[in-house]
């Protein structure tokens, strides 16, 4: 649930890929050699995932990607671009649409939701002019990296044209970093997230008194699992010199839901805020002169996280997943200027340092979440 787990870790092909990675690239020294490699390498992985019949579609949406890359500065070429998208988008998330050659099945294989955000991410930092396009090594790098089709991160644009094209050598010590990181990850997928899945979920077939227990499970099921993927990915991404964002950082602690978007999918967070929240508030701040700092924040809330429902599924219960977090968003601004107002910085600081007002407020926005994410998944 709010992931695509495209590609199977429990399976000989993730990690022989992976393995034949480490092998291949990371002894290359030279700059362009390597980008060459990390591009055949990541466009291989894709097409594997995708099947001789999908092949030719994973080809042909990076192709497209490209070509519309070198001509992000034009409009027309804007406007393509993001038609093309949505129409990949929506063909992805509905699966009662299907196009010749199981299009669909290939965009399920890639990710294509995170492919799309990483496009977006991509199309705009060359259209605002703060880098000349990529060489088709460098879109394929970006698009499709191989280590994080399985359910992001997202890296930014900008992030990754700052990486050095050759890193520093791979030391003991970095080595084991990454290998502790990917062991972090297979133990909580295969040990204590299929043992919450085995003993505890049971896809709310089970009703009653339980199902309110088994919402706080599937709710830690669901971090457990996710951010298990992350941490493989972060942990490869150390062992072959690949800047791979951090996804989260402790986020069922979190003692307020504003707190939690910072800590949990922190990259689409990030992603959400720098191309949704950010624009929408300071075009409205423009069109105001600032006057309604709170209203116009609210309204970019609102649109934003509608945005991040729809992205998540085409459907009624992700537009509501979208509203509900978006109001929650909202409502805790209102109550941080209301505090301001009332007590100020100071009293404010001493207020939320009160043990009995942390703990009440992290096991609010817990239930808060696990009840959100039982919205989308509950049989009703």
């Amino acid at each position: 649930m709010l992931a695509d787990h495209t590609v199977d870790l429990g399976t000989a092909p993730f990690w022989f890929a992976a393995l034949a990675a480490l092998v291949v690239i990371v002894p290359i020294a030279h700059a362009r050699a390597r980008a060459v490699a990390i591009a055949a390498f990541d466009l291989g992985f894709a097409c594997a995932l995708a099947g001789w019949a999908g092949a030719p579609y994973v080809l042909a949406v990076v192709a497209a990607c490209h070509v519309l890359a070198q001509l992000a500065a034009r409009r027309l070429a804007v406007a393509a671009f993001a038609v093309l998208l949505a129409a990949l988008f929506v063909v992805h998330k509905l699966p009662q649409l299907e196009l010749p050659g199981g299009a669909r099945g290939a965009l399920v294989a890639i990710g294509f939701s995170y492919v799309l955000l990483r496009a977006i991410d991509m199309l705009r930092a060359l259209a605002e002019g703060r880098h000349a396009p990529p060489a088709l090594d460098g879109t394929i790098a970006y698009l499709v990296p191989f280590h994080m089709l399985a359910a992001g991160p997202i890296q930014a644009y900008d992030d990754f044209r700052a990486q050095p094209a050759v890193p520093a050598p791979l030391t003991t010590a970095t080595a084991l970093d990454g290998m502790e990181r990917i062991a972090s990850g297979l133990f909580k997928k295969f040990v204590i997230a299929q043992a919450i899945q085995l003993a505890l979920l049971t896809g709310f077939a089970a009703g009653g008194a339980y199902a309110l227990l088994e919402v706080q499970a599937y709710c830690i099921w669901v971090y457990l699992d996710f951010s298990a993927y992350s941490d493989i990915a972060v942990g490869l991404g150390i062992l072959l010199g690949r800047a791979t964002p951090e996804n989260f950082a402790r986020p069922l602690l979190a003692r307020n839901i504003t707190e939690f978007w910072e800590r949990w999918h922190i990259s689409l967070s990030q992603f959400i805020r720098r191309n949704l929240f950010v624009p929408i508030q300071l075009a409205l701040g423009r069109r105001t002169d600032g006057a309604h700092p709170l209203a116009t924040a609210s309204i970019a809330i609102g649109v934003a996280f509608v945005a991040c429902g729809l992205w998540h599924g085409l459907s009624l219960r992700f537009v509501a997943w979208g509203a509900l977090h978006a109001a929650a968003l909202i409502a805790t601004n209102a109550y941080r200027h209301v505090l301001l107002k009332k007590l100020g910085k100071r009293g404010v600081r001493a207020y939320l340092a009160r043990p009995v007002v942390r703990a009440t407020a992290t096991a609010l926005t817990f239930e808060f979440i696990a009840f959100s994410l039982a919205l989308v998944v509950y049989p009703f």
